[in-house]
């Protein structure tokens, strides 16, 4: 059965993607407080949305929803950098071009820069599409608790390599969060690639996050075989959609729009150094 394809996209579909993201962190900010309680970990609802805070560095932990409740005032911005200043972070923010108009020149007003721009991709799950992630010789499957370090290690040293050292602890956590989508492949019991994600049960979401695979084992077809075991889970867990993000014209965009999903909008992450402070986060 095709899927329905993205025609027109609502605020309230745009606000449901937002929390899919916002979710998947919150579950991981979490699970970092119970394995790692010295780290600092902190999190605040805050205009509709979050402020999470996870480690100085950390690729997860910004303010996620704001301008979906009502407008935005340069004063709430300023009670956001002093969210992330007081743990010596940088301001960072999610700007959705769905959100309050308000929160575009709020930022503006407070001497917020762009970092990057992502490409947030979505589509359909229909209950009748039939998914399969069949590669000879390899076996995908959930990552067992007692491999949540091995995945970790493998994910953090291809993502990071030679500073992956300083970021296993960031992964190992989310195995044990809310709802993982913590896959595995495996070649004769040897995980030679991982890929991540998280189901969100409350809005029938599934967010799916990065996948990676040991360099001698790529261009073998384990990218598509992770989206589809992904969403295979997620419609046995009832979504009827699944988020993306990627970096704008990646290959990870490409590998993405291949399993039928397609561009729903492109937002902003924002930034704001401490005081004293002038490099902005990369």
């Amino acid at each position: 059965m095709p899927h329905r394809d993205l025609i027109f996209l609502a605020p309230a579909d745009a606000r449901r993607m937002e929390a899919a993201e916002e979710h998947g962190a919150l579950a991981f900010a979490r699970a970092m407080q119970r394995e790692h309680p010295e780290q600092g970990v902190a999190w605040e609802e805050f205009g509709g949305g979050h402020m999470i805070f996870v480690a100085k560095g950390a690729p997860v932990g910004r303010a996620h929803g704001l301008g979906f409740a009502g407008k935005v005032s340069a004063a709430d911005i300023e009670k956001v950098e002093q969210f992330y200043f007081q743990h010596d972070a940088a301001a960072q923010v999610d700007v959705c071009p769905y959100a309050d108009p308000s929160l575009f020149e709020a930022v503006n007003q407070r001497g917020f820069q762009v970092a990057e721009f992502n490409q947030t991709l979505a589509r359909w799950i229909d209950p009748g599409e039939r998914f399969r992630a069949v590669l000879t010789g390899m076996e995908i499957r959930q990552v067992r608790p007692e491999e949540a370090v091995t995945w970790a290690n493998l994910l953090s040293g291809i993502f990071f390599g030679d500073q992956a050292a300083q970021f296993q602890d960031l992964f190992t956590p989310w195995a044990a969060s809310d709802n993982p989508l913590c896959l595995a492949a495996l070649i004769d019991g040897r995980m030679i690639a991982g890929a991540g994600g998280i189901i969100v049960p409350e809005h029938r979401m599934a967010a799916f996050f990065g996948a990676a695979t040991l360099p001698e084992y790529q261009k073998r077809g384990l990218q598509t075989a992770f989206m589809q075991e992904r969403m295979r889970i997620a419609q046995q867990a009832g979504c009827d959609m699944a988020v993306t993000l990627t970096m704008p014209g990646t290959t990870s965009q490409r590998n993405v729009e291949r399993a039928g999903f397609r561009v729903a909008y492109t937002k902003v992450v924002v930034t704001k150094a401490p005081p004293g402070l002038g490099a902005q986060p990369k």
